[in-house]
């Protein structure tokens, strides 16, 4: 990556996940986002129904609890006798949005579809959704697009450009290139997610190794649907409205031009993980305020994870 590095300022390659250029933006939906400042990312899926990160009582201790398909080596089919018991009985869009006021965030990004493929709405494209698959029936992007919007949230959607449901194989960097035969579907799914949900103001894409050809073309599909989206650098090829740091990474000094610290409450895991170890909760507290406080400083927006239970329920702590 030919990264734009500021005079003075040599260590700017460290952040991984950021695009080589971003041109300056001065654009009416960039100035939204900007503007924006705080909001919730959600973590939840089909993940989130292993025990929080175990697999027959054992914890899976290698890797973020969200990959867990990947980490304890499932076959798809051991991986989806968790949507017989996706009942989700305790999701309550209701209670997260105001939870998000309350904490002072103005915007939420959900997980639509992460690296297993599952989606978590309803999709023409494939059978592997939360809709068809789980007795919870329902779409969760919709209830909670609504309640955003009740409550006077921005709402934001992940998508995953890793898919393994869709054929990609496991790789533990989660480089994997994208063949010709899996665009339709993500391309349709693209179209679903920005036309189905009210207006977007966020798309999240994760992961994956596209070609230009193909990073331009998922992006023109939000931009013809959605145009006052912000889409993050990992849309890849420079293609990014905002620079998407590594996980966690607050720089030292004001970065040129939008970009956003995804954080997440412990660093070891975005999905739910029952056995992760929580103390000391007045320190974790200082330290997610000083994360904030430390991004919004230096011109970044701070988006916090929370990581839901399988059965949608909040973790306090």
């Amino acid at each position: 990556m030919d990264m734009k590095v500021q005079k003075n300022q040599p260590e700017l390659w460290e952040f991984s996940g950021m695009p080589g250029e971003i041109s300056e933006q001065t654009s009416e939906p960039i100035a939204g986002w900007k503007d924006l400042q705080y909001g919730m990312f959600i973590h939840w899926g089909l993940f989130s129904k292993f025990g929080g990160g175990e697999v027959d009582g054992n914890p899976v201790e290698k890797g973020y609890s969200e990959q867990i398909q990947m980490w304890a080596n499932l076959s798809e089919t051991d991986y989806l006798q968790a949507a017989k018991v996706f009942y989700g009985d305790a999701f309550d869009p209701e209670a997260i949005c105001t939870l998000a006021k309350n904490a002072g965030m103005s915007y939420i990004v959900i997980t639509s579809k992460h690296h297993d493929g599952f989606c978590m709405f309803d999709t023409e494209t494939t059978d592997y959704n939360i809709v068809k698959q789980t007795p919870f029936g329902k779409d969760s992007l919709k209830l909670l697009s609504e309640e955003c919007k009740r409550q006077g949230l921005k709402f934001g959607v992940y998508f995953s450009l890793v898919d393994w449901h869709q054929g990609h194989i496991f790789d533990e960097n989660n480089n994997n290139s994208i063949p010709i035969e899996m665009e339709p579907v993500i391309e349709r799914q693209l179209h679903e997610l920005m036309t189905n949900y009210g207006a977007i103001v966020e798309v999240w894409f994760d992961m994956g190794k596209p070609t230009l050809i193909q990073s331009e073309k998922f992006k023109k599909i939000v931009m013809d649907l959605q145009p006052n989206a912000a889409v993050n650098s990992r849309i890849w090829n420079n293609l990014g409205d905002f620079r998407t740091l590594g996980d966690n990474q607050i720089p030292k000094y004001t970065l040129d031009n939008p970009w956003q610290t995804p954080a997440s409450i412990y660093h070891e895991t975005w999905g739910y993980r029952n056995w992760q170890a929580r103390e000391d909760m007045t320190g974790k507290v200082k330290n997610l305020i000083k994360g904030l406080t430390s991004v919004r400083a230096r011109g970044g927006n701070y988006l916090l994870n929370i990581g839901p239970k399988g059965d949608g329920s909040i973790v306090l702590f």
